[in-house]
């Protein structure tokens, strides 16, 4: 059997089919159901998720204890959905709950191209608003809290102030408008103004979220430019050293170029340059003095010049 599942805007949609000894397809069913408001907003990643889930909720009584091959046409989801033995651990929370909901079935996930996957995104795109019906079994549930403590780590860095700073950046609201729809072609992105920054989140865009308007990189918070000299002074307090500080930025704040900040703010501070380490001096070291011709010579090449090599013998002995 094989299940195809997509997502767009504003519905999810699934089919489930018979494949043929010959290898053609047949349609079983059909499904599809609207997303709630709150889901509406999730990144594109986080709204093919669920598409997965849904077509297993709705076609679980004909795929459960039977091997089929799930079709996502959202190439970052086999990472995530693909690997049978172990969900990496840079996943975001709610795709990690997910992706163990699929453990148990018995399925082979193969992305397919958009231009082949015709069925399942029209009935992901033509869709009216309903209601999902209650089923006998279920898979998963889709709402899950988002806990703040991590955007108010920083006392003096509040939610509110984060939130606010987020929606005036141009290239975080760049960011948060191709998480939600779609990455363009990398080609396209470096002939943008911040094109080194869109690179470094382009690199990470299968780990990028959205949650209450600000960004996430898997579990830590995206700094907007204007903060970003602020939290490195946070960071910073007390004089911690530059792995001290990389450690601390690792578990809660992320933009592209921060360990090189990091140690740009740390060799610019006064007191850490002195404070630091310094290699100790070698003592000067002299040749000891010739005491008679030929004990102590110095030899070198030089050139080409005019086309030749010269070798230079120079006596240490005055």
């Amino acid at each position: 059997m094989v299940v195809a599942a997509d997502a767009s805007e504003h519905g999810l949609g699934a089919i489930i089919q018979h494949r043929w000894p010959d290898g053609s397809v047949t349609a079983i069913t059909y499904a599809s159901c609207s997303l709630k408001l709150a889901e509406q907003i999730y990144s594109q990643i986080e709204k093919e998720g669920p598409a997965l889930i849904f077509a297993g909720k709705k076609f679980h009584k004909y795929i459960y204890g039977q091997h089929f091959t799930l079709l996502p046409d959202h190439r970052p989801l086999l990472s995530t959905f693909g690997n049978r033995k172990d969900i990496p651990v840079y996943s975001a929370n709610r795709l990690q709950r997910w992706a163990a909901t699929l453990l148990g079935y018995d399925l082979r996930i193969e992305y397919r191209k958009s231009t082949d996957f015709g069925q399942a995104d029209a009935f992901s795109r033509l869709i009216s608003s309903h209601s999902t019906p209650d089923e006998e079994v279920v898979v998963a549930g889709l709402q899950a809290e988002f806990d703040t403590d991590v955007l108010t780590s920083y006392p003096p860095v509040t939610f509110d102030k984060l939130h606010s700073i987020t929606e005036k950046d141009v290239l975080l609201q760049s960011v948060k408008k191709f998480i939600k729809s779609r990455w363009p072609d990398l080609r396209l992105l470096r002939q943008h103004v911040d094109r080194s920054q869109l690179e470094g989140f382009y690199r990470r865009r299968e780990s990028l979220t959205v949650e209450q308007g600000c960004i996430l990189f898997r579990e830590r918070v995206v700094i907007p430019t204007a903060l970003r000299t602020k939290v490195l002074k946070l960071l910073h307090h007390g004089h911690q050293g530059i792995q001290r500080m990389k450690s601390l930025a690792r578990k809660y704040t992320y933009w592209p170029g921060m360990c090189h900040d990091i140690e740009e703010t740390v060799r610019l501070c006064g007191p850490c340059a002195a404070a630091a380490k310094r290699p100790l001096k070698a003592t000067l070291h002299s040749w000891p003095p010739s005491t008679k011709p030929w004990e102590l010579i110095h030899i070198d090449f030089a050139g080409p010049h005019l086309g030749r090599h010269f070798l230079f013998v120079v006596d240490a002995y005055p």
